[in-house]
């Protein structure tokens, strides 16, 4: 007998399901190059490029995931890198380079083991064995997909371990194994079945109907086609659906009845031409929400969440609907909404009772055509006796009726109070966790302020003594005796100097330590001050300093604020010390969502390829990182230099709220 494999394999762990038009997406980016965005942004741009192109242009594909690797090792981001590398590793087993693909992917999880990330290596493990599998290599294969359910495994990840249970059976039904094929699926079915995964059994049924079929059991082969089918039409999956239709037609050509096989063949092919269709679309988009919730990125499950929510709110998909409405609470209550979870709570309870009312009416309706067809029948009949016999069937038929209407709205009330005093209890919870976070709050920062101003108390009156002590008794020295030896002079004099630059920095520190929020207005005040001082060390350079007045009270806390306020001094330090400008200019200008803050010159510039970037550069580069924004500095030779600092302005209104 021809033995028909049609297996529907959806156990393949992809980095990320990107269900958006390919072309319209890279034309996207495109566009988005073309703005001229930061280096990160640039370097993610050019990672999805890679995804997008694999679908349409594969040469396209490889380009830009070389560039996409170049700038990741350029900002050494080693999260991006890991990405970029399983892009690569996907583009090249599309092409089925799967040679370059597994270079690819080997590299991902050099860099992931590095950063330990555990979740990401059992996914790489998986798509090795993909590869693994396709070039023959079983005994590969089957030991990354045995490494992953280790993982999966020791964190309890049920479904997750189910899933690879059923790649392994796989694995031993390619090697003709097949008691070992009807243990693992078989138990990965009977799993499914006790859970309810409909989804999964659509696939798990159809390949245990493979096994059986190997194993020359017909009968049994039919019965998990026959239930595969039922589940994949429960779930919506075409795919599935279409799979079993064409394994049962098989079945149906060896058995030689051509008319039962030329009908599920052309229900296969129906199916097949109707595969993109946007219910289609609407469930993968939710299985993939809800992968993402299992992954904890609820920024992507939200945004693919809200996009089916309004498709099956619009066909009318209830059962869809369900699903959406409770996966947007989890959601919601991961990302700490609580206003949104009441809202789709609410929409949920509504559904429910909908749902509910509407099997009451139509049991009702059941009941009342019942109660109908009864009474006409009983028109008909002409023995008394028979129309007393019918008369008290339809009046017990009235009374379950009417018990039944009763039974359904009690539950409606029932479930509606039930609700209704879940709602005050979560609320109050709710109100009473916040309450008690804002104390800690307060409490934890009035401690940090009581810190820092014993230790600015400390610095001042210890350090700063101290210090004055060492100016005054370096002066004394040099007015006390006529110091003849000019080097020792100097060296006392340069003393001197250095202490009373260590006191100004001093001050700073303390002044940025008193302060819980430092506004652009307050290092408007401060950075004036250093200027004055710079103008009477250079009297020929023109110095100007601009903040819009719209940015003036933007808050930043003392450690943001001291570190705008160091690169800035650095800055112009450096523009002073090395490039023998006539003038200075700093700005702060408010730019889309974001503050732009320019530090120029006109001075003698650097060529960035051929002089060495000292300490001072990476120390500002370094400062603006740590408080979340992006350095760069522009310089060509006569030219002068351009430091521009990008700050996320939304982020620094929430902080200082």
């Amino acid at each position: 007998m021809k033995k028909p494999l049609l297996i529907l394999v959806l156990f393949v762990f992809a980095f990320g399901l990107r269900a958006q038009n390919a072309q319209e997406m890279v034309d996207r980016l495109k566009k988005d190059l073309q703005a001229k965005p930061d280096a990160k942004r640039i370097a993610v741009i050019y990672s999805d490029l890679t995804w997008y192109y694999s679908k349409i242009d594969i040469d396209s594909a490889l380009h830009y995931g070389d560039k996409a690797v170049i700038e990741s090792r350029k900002l050494n981001d080693s999260t991006l890198l890991a990405q970029v590398y399983s892009d690569i590793g996907a583009v090249y087993f599309i092409k089925g380079d799967f040679i370059n693909s597994k270079v690819n992917y080997l590299t991902a999880y050099k860099v992931r083991k590095l950063r330990n990330d555990v979740k990401g290596l059992a996914k790489i493990n998986n798509n090795l064995a993909n590869i693994y599998e396709k070039t023959h290599q079983y005994k590969q294969a089957m030991a990354a997909f045995v490494e992953a359910l280790s993982y999966f495994e020791s964190v309890k990840d049920e479904k997750n371990t189910s899933i690879t249970k059923g790649n392994i059976g796989l694995i031993y039904l390619k090697l003709k194994n097949y008691p070992k094929a009807l243990q693992y699926i078989g138990d990965v079915v009977r799993f499914q079945e006790k859970n309810n995964f409909t989804e999964e059994l659509c696939v798990s049924c159809l390949n245990l109907g493979n096994v059986y079929l190997q194993l020359n059991d017909t009968l049994q082969a039919l019965k998990y086609y026959d239930k595969s089918v039922k589940a994949c039409t429960a779930v919506g999956n075409k795919k599935g659906l279409s799979s079993g239709f064409n394994n049962i037609a098989s079945i149906k050509t060896e058995q030689k009845k051509s008319k039962d096989a030329l009908a599920f063949f052309e229900k296969s092919k129906a199916i097949r031409e109707e595969l993109h269709s946007d219910l289609d679309k609407a469930n993968f988009d939710l299985n993939l929400a809800n992968e993402y919730v299992s992954a904890q990125q609820f920024g992507k499950a939200k945004k693919l969440l809200l996009s089916t929510q309004k498709f099956y709110e619009s066909s009318g998909t209830t059962e869809k609907l369900q699903i959406n409405y409770k996966s947007l609470i989890n959601v919601y209550a991961a990302l700490h909404q609580p206003d949104s979870v009441t809202y789709f709570l609410d929409k949920l309870v509504v559904l429910d009772e909908q749902l509910l009312v509407n099997k009451a009416e139509k049991q009702a309706a059941e009941l009342e055509t019942q109660y109908q067809t009864e009474k006409k029948e009983l028109q008909l009949q002409k023995s008394k006796a028979e129309i007393a016999l019918r008369e008290s069937e339809i009046k017990k038929k009235e009374t379950q009726f009417i018990i039944a209407i009763l039974i359904s709205l009690a539950l409606l009330i029932i479930i509606y109070l039930v609700y209704r005093q879940q709602k005050l209890k979560n609320k109050q919870q709710q109100q009473e966790f916040e309450l008690k976070s804002a104390i800690a709050k307060i409490e934890t920062q009035n401690k940090l302020q009581e810190q820092r101003l014993a230790i600015s108390r400390d610095l001042h009156d210890n350090i700063g003594s101290q210090l004055t002590f060492i100016i005054s008794s370096v002066d004394n020295i040099k007015y006390a005796f006529d110091i003849q030896n000019q080097k020792l002079d100097a060296k006392l004099s340069g003393i001197s100097n250095f202490a009373k630059s260590t006191i100004i920095e001093l001050r700073d520190t303390i002044w940025a330590m008193n302060k819980s929020e430092i506004t652009f207005e307050d290092l408007q005040a401060r950075i004036h001050n250093f200027i004055d001082k710079a103008q009477e060390a250079k009297e020929d350079i023109q110095f100007n300093f601009e903040v819009n007045p719209t940015l003036k009270e933007l808050r930043f806390s003392s450690v943001e604020g001291m570190n705008l306020y160091r690169t800035i001094q650095e800055a112009i330090n450096n523009s002073i010390k090395y490039a023998r400008p006539q003038s200075v200019a700093v700005s702060i200008l408010p730019e889309a969502e974001k503050v732009l803050i320019r530090i120029t010159d006109d001075g003698c510039g650097f060529n960035r390829e051929t002089v060495l970037m000292g300490n001072g550069i990476q120390n500002m580069e370094k400062r603006i990182r740590d408080i979340g924004g992006t350095f760069e500095i522009h310089s060509e030779p006569d030219k002068g230099t351009a430091i521009t600092i990008m700050l996320g302005i939304q982020s620094q209104k929430q902080q200082g709220l």
